[in-house]
């Protein structure tokens, strides 16, 4: 019942196209999922989220010392103007870094618990694994990803 949204490298169809989705399972294949394309757009990126976690050592009213999310203060002043955020949902930046160990004195819009985790979202643009050997049929070349290709033949 959960709705989702995939990125599918393949053909150009236009919506409402149908889609269904198939897993091979015990050599039969299983239906997983089914709906309908939404969009083409060949303009879209993919990217990935890391995110970086680390801990309150000590708290003040909307300041706070954070601990093992760097281990050295060159990595806190190049994250400096990334926004950080926590479990609970207070937003916040770095100020300054602390020492050589890696702690950090960070400022919120709100106090923080003990108990929270503070995150810093980072994100990276992946590309696709494309991986297809050509066969041709009547002269016009056929993409077979290479999964494929052992039953093809």
């Amino acid at each position: 019942g959960a709705t989702t949204i995939a990125t599918v490298i393949g053909p150009v169809t236009l919506p409402p196209m149908p889609v269904s989705c198939y897993k091979m399972n015990g050599g039969q294949l299983e239906l997983v999922a089914t709906g309908e394309v939404m969009t083409v757009n060949p303009d879209r990126i993919i990217v990935k989220r890391i995110r970086l976690s680390g801990h309150p050592y000590k708290i003040n009213k909307r300041t706070a010392t954070i601990r093992y999310m760097f281990f050295n203060p060159d990595d806190i002043h190049w994250f400096k103007p990334i926004e950080l955020n926590t479990k609970y949902g207070r937003r916040g930046h770095i100020k300054e870094s602390l020492g050589t160990h890696g702690h950090m004195k960070c400022v919120f819009d709100n106090q923080i618990k003990a108990e929270d985790t503070i995150m810093l979202n980072l994100y990276k643009r992946v590309y696709p694994k494309w991986h297809h050997e050509e066969l041709s049929l009547a002269g016009a070349p056929i993409l077979v990803p290479e999964t494929q290709m052992d039953e093809a033949e």
